[in-house]
Formats: structure tokens, C-alpha cells, sequence
């Protein structure tokens, strides 16, 4: 039993690890709207806002997706961040953006979540 424990543990901890891929639309995040804003400015404001602590590991324009990763630290495993902004269109009367924060692991009780912080950034990048 003393030796099967820690590879059960090792499993469920591997098998419940959060990738950028596990980031989607609709997926759980907290959004906002914004009006008066190009979508090319939103996507611009988006990219500077994630790539200030974070990593940009996928970004598609033409899909108004941006994913993202912090490091492993001492203390954490990394998160995973996406933003996703629709409509994918210019001429829009008012975009939704909906950022999202996932740690790596369910076991993973330190770490940041950074949805508030890359809301509140994008937000003042676009003088909001």
C-alpha cells in the first residue's frame, strides 16, 4: 500500500494538469464588454496587457485568440492564460473580451490567478 500511494497520487496529479489547450471560449473565465474601440486596438491593448508577466504561447488574430503561461516557481506549477475577444469582425458596436485563468494542476493550492489582472490591464491599455 506504502508504495502504490505516491503513484496514485503522481497519476491523478499528472492526469489533471491544465494546458493552453484545456483554455476555450466560453470556458469558465470572466468576461467584459467594451464599445467605442476598434477590434484592432482591443487585440493590440489584449497582447501588451498578457505578454506583462506571462508568455504568449499561441496567438491567433483571425480567431481573437491569445494563450498564455506563467512559469513554474518555487511555490507554484504555472497557470495557464487565455483571452478571447468576439466578435472577430472590425465594425463592431461593442466587443466582449473573456479572459481566463487556470492553474496547472487540481492539486495546486499556490499559484495567481490572473483574470482580474489582465482585465484590469487591457482596461487601462484601452483607457477604460
Amino acid at each position: 500500500m506504502k508504495r502504490t500511494l505516491p503513484l496514485v497520487v503522481a497519476t491523478f496529479v499528472l492526469a489533471s494538469c491544465a494546458t493552453v489547450d484545456s483554455l476555450h471560449r466560453g470556458g469558465g473565465g470572466s468576461s467584459f464588454q467594451v464599445r467605442g474601440k476598434t477590434y484592432d486596438e482591443i487585440w493590440k491593448a489584449s497582447v501588451r496587457s498578457v505578454s506583462t508577466g506571462l508568455t504568449i504561447v499561441q496567438s491567433r488574430k483571425e480567431f481573437g485568440e491569445i494563450k498564455a503561461e506563467s512559469r513554474a516557481g518555487i511555490a507554484t506549477w504555472g497557470e495557464v492564460v487565455g483571452v478571447f475577444i468576439s466578435p472577430v469582425r472590425p465594425g463592431a458596436a461593442s466587443y466582449t473580451v473573456e479572459v481566463q485563468s487556470l492553474k496547472r494542476s487540481m492539486a495546486q493550492i499556490t499559484g495567481q490567478d490572473w483574470e482580474e489582472s489582465v482585465k484590469t490591464s487591457i482596461k487601462a491599455e484601452l483607457d477604460m
